[in-house]
């Protein structure tokens, strides 16, 4: 264990040990996934205090909810989800790690395969591994329709039990990826396996964690968005970023609910939400499906767009070795307005350029191979509601600085290695 930590310090300049914290920061967050400018908010924290002090119960409930712990708050808000989501049924988890795995490790079944973006989160594929359909995994090129279409050929010819009806094709994607804040390609996928996949062979899961609260309608995500929502057959929505508290809700049909609640071991044997959390839920809720959320989507849409522009602008000058924005294509189908909030930054130096900005009250973390592909080393930078134009301001100046001083280091560097080899 110790060399594999001092290996992985070697190789991304530091390995985690909780010391820091996020309170430590004195500059605007920027990193966080708390998109909605949730977390610190007055009215929501009194919203939330208030229902904690009109439940009749705020702690746990003592056990898993296969044994003694299944509250009639917990049925209360799936109910609420089914309906806010018009899904069939919904079913809560502590997290959504707790739920991916949940789902991929009880759902399919023997002789079923599983086709997954060669991106989706690490929850996902921890579930897939310990499925039955683990020996039949096969990853398509990221977001790539070409690569999908071309997987799904060659499923359906070394499977013939899926086009006879035996067996389901199962499909793994994320509405919006961490790293990149791009989004998946949801019309091509659905229109693909419509084409060449049975119906009743066919069953999508899109995890939602990124979207949830940030598009759709009242926040309901990228597959309401895309009016795709019954054409999609399980939907993971998490709480615990643009919701801005913690947990997880599965929206899918009452016979998959019903199997994994009798059959997935992170449901059976994990302890159930405390009654206090709920509350919070019900909370936030409440808060954004009022006015408050549609101000907040319109905002971080709005910095969304001026952050890029600005950055657009500043970077003109600067070698896209030491800086350059990440950008992806939208996806046909999807709105020509949508923006992601998460902003990857590419940088030859990322550990330099975190530490840089962590000098100024930035909590920013370089991001490094293997999280993603080698040339692809960044720092991810996350734009929150209530941020200000200024604040934004200042981190582009920021920016610009780190890069015209790591370019002078260079030519120092550069002009001291000539001195030394005339000498």
């Amino acid at each position: 264990m110790s060399r594999a930590l001092e290996a992985r310090r070697n190789r991304q300049h530091y390995a985690f040990d909780l010391a820091n914290t996020t309170s430590a920061a004195t500059g605007p967050d920027l990193h966080s996934n708390d998109f909605l400018s949730l977390t610190n908010d007055p009215a929501l924290r009194k919203l939330f205090l208030d229902k904690l002090s009109s439940s009749q119960r705020v702690f746990g409930v003592g056990g898993s909810r296969r044994l003694g712990g299944n509250a009639t708050e917990h049925l209360e808000f799936e109910s609420r989800m089914e309906t806010f989501f018009d899904s069939p049924s919904a079913l809560l988890f502590n997290s959504g790690f707790d739920a991916n795995v949940a789902f991929w490790q009880a759902v399919p079944q023997g002789g079923d395969v599983i086709v997954l973006d060669e991106l989706v989160h690490a929850s996902s594929r921890d579930g897939m591994t310990m499925s039955r359909a683990s020996k039949s995994l096969y990853a398509f090129a990221h977001n790539s329709p070409t690569s999908f279409q071309e997987t799904i050929l060659r499923v359906l010819d070394e499977h013939p039990s899926i086009l006879q009806g035996k067996n389901t094709l199962f499909v793994a994607v994320e509405a919006t990826y961490s790293m990149d804040g791009d989004f998946a390609p949801l019309p091509d996928i659905v229109r693909i396996l419509e084409k060449y996949v049975p119906k009743e062979s066919t069953h999508i899961m899109v995890d939602e964690a990124h979207s949830t609260g940030v598009f759709g309608p009242k926040g309901k995500g990228i597959v309401h968005l895309l009016g795709l929502q019954d054409r999609i057959h399980t939907v993971l929505h998490t709480i615990g970023k643009g919701r801005g508290l913690t947990g997880a809700v599965l929206l899918t049909s009452p016979l998959i609910r019903y199997y994994i609640v009798n059959y997935s071991r992170s449901f059976i044997y994990t302890t159930a939400m405390p009654i206090s959390l709920l509350c919070g839920l019900h909370a936030s809720f409440d808060y954004l499906e009022g006015p408050v959320g549609d101000h907040r989507r319109a905002e971080l849409l709005r910095l969304c767009q001026y952050f890029r522009g600005a950055l657009k602008e500043a970077l003109k000058s600067i070698p896209s070795t030491l800086l350059s924005l990440h950008e992806s294509a939208l996806p046909p189908g999807y709105p020509s307005t949508i923006l992601s909030p998460i902003t990857p930054i590419l940088t030859s130096q990322p550990a330099q350029l975190a530490a840089f900005l962590n000098s100024f009250g930035y909590l920013v973390e370089g991001v490094f191979q293997p999280t993603v592909p080698a040339g692809a080393e960044r720092i991810r930078i996350s734009l929150h509601a209530l941020t200000t134009e200024a604040e934004l301001d200042d981190v582009v100046m920021r920016l610009v600085q780190w890069a015209m001083e790591a370019q002078k280091s260079a030519l120092r560097t550069q002009h001291g290695s000539q001195l030394t080899s005339r000498l």
